[in-house]
């Protein structure tokens, strides 16, 4: 990765952070001696096995590059114990068991979070509001991608903005219903949006596409200038990504106790 000298995990997290580029954090959550790695050891890890930080020696490093392999593949946390008690290697419901084969005993246990690439912003519209969220996203690390009427927008993306504000307001949802797998926040009222909802269920738009559209979009900050609509929107967005995590994290922890 090109990025500046990296001499800390943190360092190494903001480099990948900063490029949108996938990555593991991996921190030791329990320790058995004579591991080296002690409990809230931490480290960043590339796909490719670099690591940055430190997690224990040489048995439990070629372990976590296997989980990291693992986890950016599909998308979901895991906890890998490694200890002299376990035979084969066993994964089940979010553990993998591994035995140890350094001859030096103890035993450590981490938690391997993968950190993907974010899936840009489909942007729909031509008004002040999307000119707005074109220049505040990228300082937020959110990716926008603007809609241009006529063209492709290469592939299908997880959430969609319409800032179409009165200008082919439907024409705008049809092509963010089209583009994207999740939720779309629609810059409307709740009025505008049921009669909008009821005029694609109308044209054969599936209920559960309906279903994505969110409108009012934003959070609640009683918004009326344009950058104050921008700033309720990306500020929607950042908390429904956060709580997504937040709720992978518990699935998996909760799996483990």
């Amino acid at each position: 990765m090109n990025a500046p000298k990296i001499t800390s995990w943190l360092d190494a997290l903001n480099a990948f952070e900063l490029a949108n580029q996938p990555y593991v954090i991996a921190t030791v959550i329990r320790a058995e001696s004579p591991s080296s790695g002690k409990p809230g050891d931490k480290a960043v890890i590339s796909p490719d096995g670099d690591i940055f930080g430190w997690i224990g020696g040489g048995c439990a490093q070629p372990v976590v590059t296997k989980a990291v392999a693992d986890v950016l593949s599909d998308g979901k946390p895991m906890v890998v114990r490694i200890s002299p008690s376990t035979g084969k290697t066993v994964t089940e419901n979010g553990v993998r068991d591994v035995h140890m084969a350094c001859h030096s005993g103890g035993s450590i246990e981490l938690l391997v979070e993968p950190r993907l690439r974010r899936r840009s912003v489909l942007l729909v519209g031509a008004t002040p509001v999307a000119d707005k969220l074109e220049t505040v996203a990228p300082m937020l690390s959110i990716p926008l991608v603007r809609f241009e009427d006529g063209t492709d927008p290469n592939g299908l993306f997880e959430v969609a903005v319409v800032a179409t504000q009165g200008k082919k307001d439907k024409d705008g949802l049809k092509q963010a219903l089209r583009y994207t797998v999740g939720k779309i926040y629609f810059i409307a009222s709740s009025k505008k949006a049921k009669k909008l909802k009821e005029q694609l269920i109308d044209d054969g738009v599936m209920e559960s596409d309906i279903n994505r559209i969110c409108a009012p979009a934003g959070i609640e900050i009683h918004a009326e200038t344009a950058d104050e609509i921008a700033v309720s929107i990306l500020a929607s967005i950042i908390k429904d990504t956060r709580e997504k995590l937040r709720e992978l994290a518990r699935t998996t922890t909760g799996q483990v106790a």
